[in-house]
């Protein structure tokens, strides 16, 4: 009997030293330029002695879309063919995948909900799980696959763009810009009476969403995808080029329903900032995780793009340019740099 017990034991500690990696791999959001926003109206509302009842949307809107990464089967993470060859019986197999669920996070935050509040919100919380994994198996499909929705584009960098635009589709800071468009589009439908003062106020939420993902613009490239650009006779410019370009353009689609000026603005000054950092220290991204950055770099992006984003809203177009020439240097310094680097 101990003798069949073994392999499941070495196969579930194994699972369990995966499981406390991916779990992790989360850490990134501490340092998330949203999440700090959000951690900042938390604190102002404590400091206060207030409920943090603004911060409550945000938090709903992060936690749902940690659901997806977290509902993920832990044996999922061990490739097909591995588990095909493990010397197991099939009833080994089966102990060993109800062994598995021990390791979910979404049962220990069910078993958590329900001791401090009540069975029927945990049970919600688990048919919400249920029903992310739903969709993550619809968006395994080829032709669901968000990716795949990137058209070609035209131009000598027309493929570099599309695949950082794939790219900046692989991380949760782009899906949170993407419900928060979502939300704006579907409220100005709805409300004929909107008021046109909120518009570029979404349209820095949606710009700040995304802006920690410039401090990484090279973080998932892969290591062929990095002998590439070394090899490759294109300018470092150029290629930073390239990935602003995706930046900006997955910006400008989701800007479409408030206000483009104002969160192109925001984008702009976070890419003149986040070049640096997305040079020098190539800080690593993990697929369907959120990026992070650092804190000091968030908030040299963050503070001048509140700054010209609100000055354009205020009193015109004419503070785009002060953005405009901030990107056009770091772009013009940083490339260069990186030209040097990959000597």
């Amino acid at each position: 009997m101990s003798c069949q017990r073994g392999p499941v034991r070495a196969i579930f500690g194994a699972l369990g030293r995966v499981a406390r990696r991916d779990l992790q791999s989360f850490r990134s959001l501490q340092v998330n330029n949203f999440f700090l926003f959000v951690a900042l109206l938390m604190y102002g509302a404590f400091e206060s002695g207030l409920a943090p009842r603004s911060a409550y949307p945000f938090l709903l809107l992060l936690g749902f879309l940690l659901l997806f990464p977290l509902s993920g089967d832990p044996l999922a993470r061990i490739p097909r063919v591995r588990r095909e060859s493990w010397p197991l019986s099939a009833h080994q197999r089966f102990a060993l995948r109800l062994a598995s669920l021990a390791l979910s996070p979404v049962l220990w935050i069910a078993i958590a909900v329900m001791a401090s509040a009540s069975l029927a919100l945990a049970a919600l919380f688990l048919t919400l799980s249920i029903g992310t994994q739903l969709l993550l198996a619809l968006g395994r499909r080829p032709a669901w696959t968000p990716q795949a929705k990137v058209p070609p584009i035209p131009g000598r960098l027309g493929l570099l763009v599309r695949k950082d635009a794939r790219q900046m589709l692989t991380v949760l800071d782009t899906w949170v810009a993407i419900l928060l468009s979502t939300g704006a589009a579907v409220w100005r439908v709805l409300d004929r009476h909107a008021d046109p003062e909120a518009l570029p106020i979404l349209a820095i939420l949606i710009a700040l969403a995304l802006s920690t993902y410039a401090q990484s613009l090279f973080g998932l490239d892969t290591p062929s995808g990095h002998t590439w650009y070394r090899a490759s006779p294109l300018s470092g410019w150029k290629i930073l080029l390239a990935k602003d370009a995706a930046f900006l353009g997955v910006l400008l689609v989701l800007l479409l329903p408030v206000s483009e000026l104002t969160g192109l603005t925001f984008g702009l000054t976070a890419l003149a900032v986040g070049h640096i950092p997305s040079v020098a220290l190539r800080l690593p991204v993990e697929r369907w995780r959120f990026t992070g950055g650092r804190v000091l770099y968030a908030f040299l992006q963050v503070i001048p793009a509140i700054m010209l984003s609100l000055a354009v809203r205020q009193i015109g177009p004419v503070f785009l340019a002060p953005a405009l020439a901030l990107w056009a240097v770091s772009l013009a310094v940083l490339g260069r740099r990186y030209t040097e680097s990959r000597r």
